[in-house]
């Protein structure tokens, strides 16, 4: 039988996870537990030797407790801080009619000390990678990218595997160390509040580590099949074509000003002369709606949320041009500084926009726009989107 240092140092870790923080806690309700237990109630005076084996059953009991309660910090908080970036926005919100989270709060979970401005690179990619290798099977929706990446990593990449399991063994470690020092902080409160106050900060130091360390072990499997992936890139086969023979999504992003509805048109990409809707390629696995808000924020810098089906269509009547699914979607937010990649747009009233368009089609999906947007009322002139451009 061989012997593996790096899963023996895991299946420590995993051990500590559970025993450290029940020790922490047991420790602390030691006198209270023993008077309460074993002194009063049943007469029983324990020697050193009972009272270490009873002191680490308590420890490893209330440490596996301490450890579900903790597991309630995933669900509760690294996923929502999770979803303030912008492909949680999109994924999230967006997609589903719903505002834009504060921007102090994306500001704040795409600062460099949290996830950072390239957060969701990995986690995109990983997700289209799994979607390619799924699709055949229809199963994209069965297990979610990382335990995927896992599962992949488990079959062509053992060493990836450790090195992704050892961060999620740090980060659980850290999970349940926060919750057995919130215990003790709400413990010390009112009878020791300077040990409180560093209980306090070492619960906020725990939770950063946790996410750090959370977040690590999720980018690695990412980086890890990525990885593999490339050293195959030219053997993997072409992604198949949609059931419904959709190549393309895009959107009409319209605005409220306190004169009515405006529309946005953007320059074509090789002919900056044509001015059409944003819109761009469905990714393996990417439903349209997140492609349309994902192109409609990655062509002109602007958040828009779907607000509803157009139809969709070819650009032209040949069975080769991309087939599109069109959107309605509302402008919520503008860019605070222009980027270099994103393409000159202007906002025009409907009929404005209808005449500026270059295709025929454009003004086809412009029109069945219109027809949805008759009944919206101006804004108000306080609105912070009025004529902005």
């Amino acid at each position: 039988m061989n012997f593996e240092p790096q899963k023996f140092f895991i299946g420590l870790i995993d051990f500590f996870t559970i025993l450290m923080p029940g020790a922490m806690l047991t420790y602390v309700i030691k006198d209270w537990g023993a008077a309460t237990f074993f002194g009063l109630n049943f007469g029983v005076a324990l020697d050193r030797a009972e009272a270490v084996i009873v002191f680490l059953f308590f420890s490893y009991l209330l440490g596996h407790f301490v450890f579900l309660v903790s597991a309630i910090l995933d669900e509760w908080l690294y996923d929502p801080l999770r979803a303030l970036t912008d492909w949680g926005q999109i994924t999230k919100r967006l997609v589903n009619d719903k505002p834009l989270s504060s921007r102090w709060k994306r500001s704040f979970a795409t600062s460099h000390s949290i996830f950072g401005k390239n957060a969701d690179n990995a986690v995109i990619e990983a997700q289209r990678i799994k979607a390619r290798a799924l699709s055949p099977l229809e199963a994209g929706d069965a297990v979610n990218a990382f335990q995927w990446c896992k599962a992949r990593l488990t079959k062509d990449l053992s060493e990836g595997l450790v090195a992704v399991q050892r961060f999620e063994a740090d980060s659980k470690f850290f999970r349940s160390f926060f919750v057995v020092l919130a215990a003790l902080t709400l413990a010390f409160a009112l009878r020791a509040q300077w040990a409180a106050l560093l209980c306090l900060l070492g619960m906020l130091l725990a939770l950063w580590r946790y996410i750090d360390l959370r977040f690590k072990s999720t980018q690695q499997a990412y980086w890890y099949v990525i990885s593999l992936e490339a050293q195959h890139a030219t053997d993997l086969p072409a992604a198949a074509p949609r059931d419904d023979g959709l190549s393309h999504a895009g959107g009409v992003v319209y605005r409220l000003t306190n004169i009515g509805v405006e529309v946005m048109l953007v320059q074509a990409g090789k002919n900056r002369s044509e001015w059409v809707l944003p819109k761009g390629h469905i990714e393996a696995g990417e439903e349209p709606r997140v492609t349309a808000v994902r192109e409609i924020r990655e062509e002109t810098g602007h958040w828009a949320r779907i607000k509803q089906w157009l139809g969709d269509g070819r650009l032209d009547e040949t069975k080769e041009t991309p087939f599109v699914r069109w959107f309605l979607a509302e402008c919520c937010e503008n860019p605070r500084e222009w980027r270099l990649e994103w393409r000159q747009h202007q906002w025009l009233p409907l009929a404005d926009a209808r005449q500026q368009a270059t295709f025929a089609e454009t003004r086809e999906i412009l029109r069945k726009a219109a027809e949805k947007l008759a009944p919206i009322p101006p804004r108000s002139s306080g609105s912070s989107l009025t004529r902005q451009t």
